[in-house]
């Protein structure tokens, strides 16, 4: 055995988790918190069962892969054929997606990389630095978005006239292109009407920082047809442009499951990434730029090109056309004319070899 042990596997993921939660959107982090859970099981107070943050009804919770996690004393117990192995059976039986696969690899690659540079960790394979290195990658399938058509979005809006918050808010969903979180955190001093202007910037609220998921603001102009439900929308005295029933910030998965509910009333299956992925798409089919729709939306031009790319028409037509034939251009009766009194002219100066030529 070379090199110091480092310690256990706890210790290093709580710093670790400590460690994205300063350098993570809430989101993103929470996200990478379930994944680590997933692997390690709830051998650190970060991944203990729950809300992050929220100590409240874990005792309600259960922990889904229990008996399945990686046991390991010590980080070096863990090498590419544990996680391969692991990743394995999830696929196998509990039917994950190469997304899914990929995303545990991702985390996991960046748990080693934090405990090489930041606790001195050392594998015992020279062979595997970075033990993630060597675990198999799944190849993704090609995307597939849903979107609405201006007829399923005349439906869901009708359908939501009964709940005036949450009908303005679904429509700035799909008419700007926001995030679900990034609506939720809107207060009525991002929302410009005069200016015809959505702002989409980082703050602090009662001591809680927030920002966008890319970590960049952005300013998303308001279209005529949300410019009329915005204006004719009355937001209360809270501080939040869009709020729950209860007058504060809407919880973003108290918020889908309340529009779960109303939708599947109403025969209608559509999420708030089905109406963000409605603006991209429109505005794709409009043969808008993918640079101006990243811009509009906070994503990278890669994502949209990923995303909606094969929506932009006739983006490359003239392209695949080499078959047709350069056309003959012919004269007509007057620019003869005019050549032959050019070529006279020109003779009279002693160029006589000069002709016309069709």
């Amino acid at each position: 055995m070379q090199g110091c042990i480092c310690p256990r596997p706890y210790v290093i993921l709580e710093a670790f988790c400590k460690h994205l939660e300063a350098t993570r959107t809430f989101k993103s982090f929470k996200n990478d918190i379930s994944r680590l859970r997933t692997f390690f099981g709830t051998i650190c107070d970060s991944l203990q069962l729950g809300y992050p943050g929220k100590k409240e009804c874990k005792q309600k919770l259960k922990d889904k892969y229990d008996g399945e996690h990686v046991k390991a004393e010590f980080l070096e117990d863990i090498g590419p054929e544990a996680i391969n192995n692991f990743i394995s059976k999830r696929i196998e039986l509990n039917n994950w997606s190469p997304k899914s696969a990929n995303l545990l690899r991702q985390i996991l690659h960046k748990l080693f990389a934090y405990a090489i540079k930041h606790h001195g960790f050392r594998s015992r394979d020279r062979r595997y630095p970075n033990p993630v290195t060597y675990v198999e990658r799944y190849r993704e399938p090609a995307t597939v978005i849903r979107f609405l058509s201006l007829k399923q979005i005349d439906e869901q809006l009708k359908v939501l006239e009964k709940f005036p918050v949450m009908h303005a808010l679904c429509a700035t969903y799909i008419y700007a292109g926001l995030r679900r979180e990034e609506a939720l955190w809107l207060t009525k001093e991002d929302i410009l009407l005069d200016k015809r202007l959505i702002k989409v910037q980082a703050k602090t609220i009662d001591g809680k920082f927030w920002q966008p998921k890319t970590k960049s603001n952005r300013v998303v102009p308001i279209s005529s047809a949300l410019y009329e439900i915005l204006q004719s929308y009355k937001s209360s005295g809270s501080k939040w442009f869009f709020h729950s029933p209860e007058g504060k910030q809407w919880n973003p998965d108290n918020f889908s499951n309340d529009l779960r509910e109303i939708n599947k009333k109403n025969n209608l299956e559509w999420s708030c990434l089905d109406f963000r992925h409605t603006f991209g798409s429109h505005l794709a089919q409009k043969g808008e730029s993918l640079y101006k729709i990243s811009k509009l939306m906070g994503n990278s031009p890669e994502i949209c090109r990923k995303h909606y790319a094969a929506l932009i028409p006739e983006e490359m037509a003239d392209v695949v056309e080499f078959t047709e034939k350069t056309p003959v251009i012919q004269n007509d009766n007057e620019t003869q004319e005019l050549l032959r009194e050019l070529l006279s002219e020109i003779k009279g100066k002693g160029n006589p070899k000069i002709k016309i030529s069709r």
